[in-house]
């Protein structure tokens, strides 16, 4: 996915790479550009670094710098996949510092002859759509609404973990197409773009800056492989019906 994790675009799924897998990349959908290195710890852990800029604003108050942001994402197995039940995945987005992307999300993943289908639950930025009032709000009334930023980071906010007024359903597809690599990418993106967490620049959706015209985002994947063990992966997409899409 953009934000490195293995996924579609802007979503993630329940699939993992192998175990030990190492990897590192950029992706760029404006105004964001990331570069990223992915870890399988375990077989049931993916671990991500994250360094994103963000061409919207200075870094400080007249620096020609811009924006800049750290993050870290873990996800981890809860169910393997087989005949009759789908991959199940627990996953937190951007867990410490500014939490400019923070989020959590419940995911299931099934393959279906070439069609692996997604679906989940999103936390905080991936919560932009209320679909569902806050279920873990049901629980604890605390967790209705969002907090636990730092604008200047250095701190893991467990007290932002599923909070927010709103849980959003996301989902897609991926299809593996007869030619070898080649897949296509199909999915309903959920993401809260009319934010940056715990920023001073707030995104309008209906401002110059940023626009979301569609929900639905469409992409192509192409695998090209090295050797036994060292593979790229080429990714082109559009995103919220205005944006092109590259990862590499």
């Amino acid at each position: 996915s953009s934000y490195g994790g293995v996924g579609l675009m802007q979503t993630p799924t329940a699939r993992f790479s192998d175990d030990g897998e190492f990897a590192f990349g950029i992706s760029s959908d404006k105004p964001f550009n990331r570069m990223y290195s992915k870890m399988q710890f375990f077989p049931w852990m993916e671990a991500v670094l994250r360094y994103t800029e963000g061409e919207f604003e200075a870094y400080n108050p007249g620096s020609e710098q811009t924006w800049k942001d750290k993050g870290l994402d873990l996800k981890f197995r809860l169910l393997k996949e087989d005949k009759y039940t789908p991959e199940l995945a627990l996953g937190l987005r951007d867990i410490g510092g500014t939490g400019a992307y923070a989020s959590e999300f419940l995911v299931a993943s099934k393959l279906v002859n070439n069609f692996d289908i997604t679906l989940g639950l999103g936390w905080g930025g991936l919560g932009g759509i209320d679909h569902l009032n806050n279920i873990i709000g049901w629980i604890d009334e605390d967790r209705k609404e969002r907090g636990g930023y730092s604008e200047r980071g250095g701190r893991i906010s467990l007290e932002r973990l599923f909070s927010g007024e709103n849980t959003s359903i996301f989902g897609g597809i991926e299809y593996f197409s007869n030619i070898p690599d080649l897949s296509f990418k199909f999915e309903y993106d959920t993401s809260d773009y009319s934010r940056v967490e715990g920023k001073r620049v707030k995104f309008n959706q209906d401002s110059e800056l940023f626009k979301v015209d569609s929900r639905v985002n469409y992409g192509i994947n192409y695998r090209l492989n090295l050797g036994q063990r060292d593979k790229v992966d080429l990714s082109l997409g559009y995103l919220r019906g205005n944006t092109f899409y590259a990862n590499f």
